[in-house]
């Protein structure tokens, strides 16, 4: 059996609007279009989606909305996570380590430079930053969540459509 964990940073956003706090900025525009082309580029390999887990931020909410629109999951199994917006790699680990081994596939939807730590825990070539719209796809050789390792990765992909 495995499981896989696919790892999207947040769509470009804006921050034109001086007077809204960090947690309630929109996307903009080449955020919105970025977050779009690259589900539609990967839609197949992204098909089996058990449960996609955000961030509280907007920018968050409204990339994993857009995301799950069109790829075609049910807007009714994502889960708005709070603690995902400040969280540290640790506490994102420890979040996937209790997930439900019923769930096959996650994805999980948040910010820099917390992801960047998370995805380069376990890929074997590590990288800068993982950038607006980035998507890490990781497939482990698991059966239960919490054996996560970078020991246990059988299969990884990258995929930067937005700004690198």
């Amino acid at each position: 059996m495995a499981k896989r964990l696919f790892i999207l940073r947040h769509a470009k956003s804006s921050w034109s609007e001086a007077d809204k706090s960090d947690k309630d900025r929109a996307l903009k525009a080449k955020g919105i279009s970025d977050i779009v082309n690259t589900a539609m580029r990967l839609a197949s390999k992204l098909q089996g989606i058990d449960l996609i887990i955000t961030s509280s931020a907007n920018r968050a909410v409204h990339t994993a909305i857009l995301f799950a629109e069109t790829i075609g999951f049910p807007p009714q199994r994502i889960q708005i996570e709070p603690m995902v917006y400040q969280a540290d790699e640790k506490e994102l680990i420890d979040l996937i380590k209790s997930l439900s081994d019923d769930y096959q596939c996650v994805m999980v939807v948040g910010h820099n430079p917390t992801l960047t730590y998370l995805v380069n825990r376990f890929l074997a070539n590590s990288f800068h930053e993982l950038p607006t719209s980035g998507l890490v796809g990781i497939e482990f050789d698991i059966n239960r969540w919490d054996e996560i390792s970078a020991d246990r990765v059988s299969s990884a992909f990258t995929s930067f459509e937005g700004d690198v």
